[in-house]
């Protein structure tokens, strides 16, 4: 699987503020590699699953699952999926005026551009940047906002000072695992004691840790996943509600809608016929 965006908005690298110009994600073939080789934009990878290396300045780092890595404007970089274990990454380039004023309030440097991703935002940056491109005259609004959401996350991410939560390097690649599988089996009827079992983990065990790092405990996670997956469907298609449901994991399209009232204050019928926003309650 390869996704890739340009923002369709004309571009320019003096953008006096900040501008995401590209992002994609991509599932990657054994030692699947860049390199050794420059970029001419700050460029993130978000790990979400699998293993790889990553080579620069005399560094290497060995990343997995919750790692994330920057690449420099004009920094030789070198970076390989393993071959047994292939990481998938999202990634995300920007420019501006203001890219090298945010990066100067975290600890990251050309030498050392490897961060932990937070559990907020940049588990589901790249499907909310696509997601953005929909909505027209606002998809400006909308990138930018989403452009410093991010920012304002990795500040908090990789402080110059360390601090906030101090979660585990397993648990966090847990925390990512699991809400990767909610990402991609959404539309069947899973549970969070089939998600645990898949990741090898007691179901109370993932609950609490899933509840102590996101805030929300994973059943409510999934639950407004879904929710949101079924908000593009209702504005985006001419499905029937009992169609959508069933396309969210629903077979019971009055729990369907019981459940969206809940998330989203209106009916499904409600929301398609009327200028809602999608709730921002989960990343």
């Amino acid at each position: 699987m390869k996704l890739f965006h340009y923002n369709p908005d004309k571009p320019y690298r003096d953008h006096p503020d900040l501008y995401v110009n590209h992002w994609g994600k991509e599932d990657c073939a054994p030692r699947h590699s860049f390199g050794p080789g420059i970029r001419d934009v700050h460029k993130f990878h978000f790990i979400h699953r699998g293993r790889g290396i990553v080579r620069v300045a005399g560094h290497t780092y060995e990343l997995s699952a919750g790692e994330a890595f920057l690449i420099y404007p004009n920094v030789v970089i070198y970076y390989e999926a393993d071959e047994a274990d292939p990481w998938t990454y999202s990634y995300c380039a920007f420019y501006g005026g203001r890219v090298e004023e945010l990066l100067s309030r975290t600890r990251l440097t050309p030498e050392r551009p490897v961060f932990p991703m937070d559990l907020q935002v940049m588990p589901s940056l790249i499907e909310q940047l696509s997601d953005a491109l929909k909505h027209g005259r606002n998809r400006d609004l909308r990138l930018n906002a989403l452009s410093y959401r991010f920012m304002a996350a990795l500040v908090e991410a990789a402080p110059i000072q360390p601090g906030g939560q101090n979660h585990s390097r397993k648990h966090h690649a847990y925390i990512h695992q699991a809400m990767e599988f909610m990402h991609a089996h959404y539309s069947e009827p899973i549970s969070i004691a089939q998600l645990a079992s898949d990741l090898g983990l007691d179901r109370k065990y993932l609950s609490a840790i899933f509840k102590e790092a996101t805030g929300v405990p994973p059943q409510r996670y999934l639950m407004e996943y879904r929710m949101r997956k079924a908000c593009g469907l209702l504005r985006g298609s001419g499905f029937s509600v009992g169609e959508i449901a069933r396309s969210v994991g629903y077979e019971d399209a009055l729990l369907f809608s019981k459940m969206f009232r809940r998330y989203a204050g209106v009916s499904p019928s409600e929301f398609r016929s009327g200028d809602y926003d999608i709730p921002d309650i989960i990343p």
